[in-house]
């Protein structure tokens, strides 16, 4: 097998295609072979592709799938050619075989091409009702591939139907496999099929057990969506998830674990009760399992004890690192001992952590360092402890523990002001073995900031004065603040320094945040030094929590998505998962129970939000629907001038943001002002929605009607006389529809006048003194619309609304 894979490509396409246009069927194999395997290390075999689609139709199994293999990779760049191969999927997708029906519609499913995906509808449809199992359960995963490509053939072909009823399949891989479906549909759509509930649950809760350990994990990530009705319904459910605990496959612990760790919120039970059937598993895990493994377990846990930081203390020597742990553990383990270390624990750790910083590896030695720091940080009584562990760190001779220590130092210092300012001295003794930037600024900023208890602090600020060109930004920024503190508090002695300082960073060629920061320095220095002092000399605020942690917002995200690649990374699926959602037909106009008559507003942009509208004489009420995976906030909505005087009359009371993937109903005041900024040469209303995604603008008709009242009642005399004296007019076709009945056009405020077989006549008007007469006629499927006036300026505007102010709904 591992010859497929060698020699050198150049030259050998003929010999293969000679090979596969041959009658030889071993030979054609054999092409076909190594074929593959050239493309598989990355060999463009493209220019087989006419002579591969040959080989479709085969009875050997073997060459029909190396065959489906080639065409899932290159028909989308032959798309006219792979066409050629719908026949034999469809053929193939009735075999007597089953493993052949399922390999068919499973490669034509992946095919993206919506000129092969359409013909894949009815075998797929045959296929989810087919009598075996396997073939089943991939026609069941094949409707998401084919969503992905042609949703809205989906749509219409009822192909969900058909899919639901697949939850209730005797066979456990058919359910995990249509779960699996049903939640991929569900993140494509605006709208889910199928939503977790009470009654809808337990073919999924029945299939856990009976299916395989990978099916398991689908169904926990489904199940992880459901919210338990009552606290009996959690506990029912977490007793019944507690045995796959101790499964021999992680992915099975960790998913069971993530629903769990999300039931026991609605569980009556206190967690601590828990806890001890919880965490036994998980120590295993980390003690006896491969690394990749510990390391995916590790930041689950890490998420854990972030929201129950007390569950694992009596564990905690659990997470000391080893000698022969890879780096990427023992950082992970650090990050654990620091969250769940307490006060009983603290000597115990901060001996452990001791050991560390004589470790070979130099970047486990530096979180070791930021460990400590961050433990005298968080647990005050062990403050003294870990000062007297980092001044014997900066006294040592190792450079890079020596920077870290100091970093870690300015922390402390700014946690507890006044109390262990002994340890500047240390710092300023060992402050030449200082090379890294961000130590250095550090160590800069300690000299800055305690310039008025160090002595000759001039003389220790002027090896950097020196090389001040040579270093990073972030030293020179620090040591500009940094000598403009100590300027201020010892103007005789160090202004020549300044001078200096400031003269090199506002040269030509310096770093322009540089140059910034020290052009406003030495303006506020000419003008007033009290002011300087003010503006650089503050107290500084006081380190709440230097270790690792996140909004809770983002933590109830991420705890959601353990054991996916969101979970193990820590970045909210929102960060790096961008999807478009479709809209169904039935979305566009969405039913609200009768109370909201929702239009969809024309957009320049909808790829993010989607608006819809819907008016009565004193409101605009508007849905907004967030289609991506990330909240929009700083929402703000206005109106452009328009033809009936339509303006906002109040405040708007728009909500902190939209949830990712959800919607939020407004209703916003206004008021009608004929004479207010009326604008007639724009028959369209007009608007705009800020966001924090960019500025969206839509348009909709102007809802003209709300001006219709009594004036418009007039005598069939007055509108025989209007409608023939009457040289404004303006005429109207509205397609595919037939007139409103007489109480239709009245709910519209038009009064009917009269009818002469297929022409209706009436009348509607507004104050002040505006009149209009109509002629509707029905013609086939349109409507012709003769509209008469005395006042031509809102013929035009009245016309845009033609459909909806003459046709039946």
């Amino acid at each position: 097998m591992s010859t497929l894979f060698e020699g050198d490509a150049k030259g050998e396409i003929l010999q293969l295609r000679d090979k596969l246009d041959g009658n030889d069927p071993s030979e054609r194999k054999q092409a076909a072979k190594r074929c593959i395997a050239l493309m598989r290390s990355g060999e463009n075999v493209l220019s087989l592709f006419s002579s591969m689609l040959r080989c479709v139709k085969t009875s050997d199994l073997e060459l029909k799938k190396l065959t489906y293999l080639y065409l899932v990779q290159y028909s989308s760049q032959e798309p006219e050619q792979a066409i050629m191969a719908v026949n034999t999927f469809v053929q193939d997708s009735q075999d007597f075989n089953p493993l052949v029906r399922a390999l068919a519609v499973r490669t034509m499913c992946r095919i993206k091409l919506e000129s092969v995906a359409e013909h894949m509808i009815l075998p797929l449809k045959k296929c989810m009702c087919d009598t075996d199992p396997y073939v089943r359960k991939t026609a069941a995963f094949s409707v998401a591939k084919l969503y992905e490509i042609i949703p809205e053939a989906v749509e219409n072909a009822q192909l969900f139907t058909d899919l639901l009823k697949l939850l209730k399949d005797e066979n456990p891989m058919v359910v995990s496999n249509t779960t699996a479906t049903i939640f991929e549909i569900n993140e494509r759509r605006t709208t889910p099929i199928f939503q977790l509930n009470a009654d809808t649950l337990s073919p999924i809760i029945s299939a856990i057990p009976s299916c395989s350990e990978w099916c398991q994990t689908i169904l926990f990530d489904s199940l992880a969506r459901y919210i338990p009705v009552s606290s009996e319904d959690a506990s029912f459910l977490i007793d019944r998830l507690i045995p796959f605990l101790k499964h021999s496959n992680p992915a099975v612990v960790i998913g069971s674990f993530k629903c769990i760790f999300l039931f026991m919120e609605k569980d009556t039970r206190e967690p601590k009760d828990l806890f001890p059937l919880v965490i036994p598993p998980f120590i295993t895990l980390v003690t006896s399992s491969e690394s990749e493994v510990q390391y995916v377990v590790l930041r689950t846990l890490s998420l854990f004890v972030l929201k129950y930081p007390k569950a694992l203390v009596k564990e905690i020597r659990v997470f000391f690192c080893k000698y022969n742990d890879p780096s990427y553990i023992k950082m992970e383990k650090l990050d654990i001992i620091v969250t769940i270390c307490n006060t009983r624990s603290t000597k115990l750790v901060l001996d452990e952590l001791m050991e560390y910083c004589n470790a070979v590896d130099v970047a486990f030695v530096r979180k070791s360092i930021r460990a400590i720091g961050q433990i005298a940080i968080k647990i005050e009584a062990s403050s003294r402890r870990c000062v007297d562990i980092l001044v014997e760190l900066v006294k040592g001779k190792a450079d890079y523990a020596i920077e870290e220590a100091v970093c870690v130092v300015t922390d402390i210092l700014r946690k507890f002001p006044g109390e262990f300012e002994s340890i500047i001295s240390s710092v300023c003794q060992n402050i030449e073995n200082i090379k890294e930037p961000r130590a250095k600024a550090a160590a800069i900023w300690i000299l800055g900031e305690y310039c008025h208890i160090i002595d000759n602090v001039d003389t220790i600020l002027d090896p950097f004065l020196d090389t001040f060109h040579d270093e990073q930004p972030v030293v020179q920024l620090q040591l500009l603040t940094s000598m403009v503190k100590v300027y201020l508090d010892k103007p005789e002695s160090t202004k020549d320094q300044l001078q200096f300082v400031l003269n090199e960073a506002t040269k030509d060629g310096n770093y322009p945040d540089v140059k910034n920061r020290a052009f406003v320095y030495w303006r506020v220095l000419s003008a007033d030094p009290e002011i300087a002092k003010k503006v650089v000399v503050f107290s500084k605020e006081t380190l709440v929590h230097s270790g690792v942690s996140y909004d809770e917002n983002v933590l109830g995200e991420l705890i959601k998505n353990m054991g996916t690649v969101a979970g193990v990374l820590h970045v909210v699926p929102s960060d790096f998962v961008r999807r478009v959602r479709y809209v169904p037909e039935e979305d566009e106009v969405i039913d609200d129970g009768g109370l909201r008559d929702w239009k969809q507003l024309r957009m320049n942009d909808s790829s993010k939000l989607d608006m819809f509208i819907d008016y009565d004489p004193s409101n605009i009420y508007l849905r907004i629907a967030n289609k991506v995976e990330e909240p929009v906030s700083d929402l703000a909505f206005a109106l452009n001038k328009n033809a009936i005087g339509m303006s906002i009359s109040g405040q708007i009371s728009f909500p902190q943001s939209i949830p990712a993937l959800e919607f939020i109903e407004v209703s916003i005041p206004i008021i009608i002002q004929l004479e207010n900024g009326a604008n007639f040469d724009k028959p369209e209303m007009q608007m705009a929605l800020k966001s924090s995604f960019g500025t969206f603008y839509a348009v909709d008709r102007i809802p003209v009607e709300f001006l219709f009242d009594e004036n418009g009642n007039k005598d069939p005399d007055t509108f025989r006389s209007v409608f023939a004296s009457s040289s404004d007019e303006i005429t109207a076709i509205v397609e595919n529809a037939s007139i409103a009945d007489q109480e239709q056009l009245a709910e519209r405020n038009i009064f009917f006048i009269g009818q002469n077989q297929n022409k209706v006549y009436a009348s509607f008007g507004f104050q002040p003194n505006n009149y209009y007469a109509v002629e509707l006629t029905q013609e086939g499927e349109n409507i012709n619309c003769l509209i008469k006036s005395n006042q031509p300026k809102y013929l035009q505007v009245i016309s845009s609304c033609s459909r909806n102010l003459f046709s039946q709904k």
